[in-house]
């Protein structure tokens, strides 16, 4: 669901919120209706995990993010605007369509010398960036029967102490709807979210922003 889409069905109280702390400025506005414009799914985040996900870059003092599942662009700028000076933001995206629509759109807000996209399915994608690693925050938001093998690459790709964040892990109430255990994607997120909780390298929790949040965090040794 998009932005312009969400703005319609928020309670009182989310509607303050957004007024007061996740309203997106006119460049990130100018984006969604440019993506709506050109076609693009109306499925990516809203200005309230935007702002998390800055926040989590200041937090954790990130540097080095990746992004699985780039769309439009809008989850990463919100990321790259974080970034410090000498940050980097490396997104992978499977349709060229919609990887050129997000990089011309990163130029446009003065984010192309921090954000990049690399073209591709991510299973092919990831493993060359293994020199690149470790990262310190990684944004997982791709095709959902996927997501255990994403986890297992963000981990490859971390190091003790990175921030993976993974979006849609309720799949819209899904993930607990008995009569849709059975479906590809629904049990594909019942083996990450049961991945996420029992995993000795992983310790995680589940935000409960839109269809479910889930940020994990990369154990060190000592566990």
């Amino acid at each position: 669901m998009s932005t312009l889409e969400q703005e319609t069905q928020l309670s009182p109280f989310q509607r303050y919120l957004r007024t007061h702390f996740h309203q997106d400025d006119a460049d990130l506005v100018q984006l969604q209706l440019e993506a709506q414009a050109a076609g693009l799914p109306a499925i990516s985040i809203g200005p309230e995990q935007g702002k998390f996900l800055q926040l989590l870059v200041a937090l954790t003092g990130a540097r080095h993010v990746l992004e699985i599942g780039t769309l439009g662009g809008y989850s990463g700028a919100w990321i790259a605007r974080a970034l410090p000076a000498a940050g980097r933001l490396i997104s992978l995206e499977m349709n060229p369509r919609h990887a050129a629509f997000a990089q011309g759109q990163w130029n446009r807000l003065g984010l192309g010398a921090t954000a990049t996209v690399i073209s591709g399915p991510a299973l092919a994608t990831l493993p060359t960036l293994t020199p690149a690693a470790p990262f310190d925050m990684i944004f997982i938001d791709a095709d959902k029967e996927t997501y255990p093998d994403y986890l297992e690459w963000a981990i490859r790709l971390a190091r003790p102490g990175t921030a993976i964040v993974l979006d849609n892990v309720e799949l819209h109430g899904r993930l607990v709807d008995q009569a849709a255990q059975d479906l590809p994607h629904v049990r594909a997120m019942q083996r990450t979210m049961t991945m996420l909780a029992s995993d000795p390298r992983l310790v995680s929790t589940v935000v409960p922003y839109v269809d479910g949040l889930a940020v994990t965090v990369v154990r060190g040794r000592e566990g």
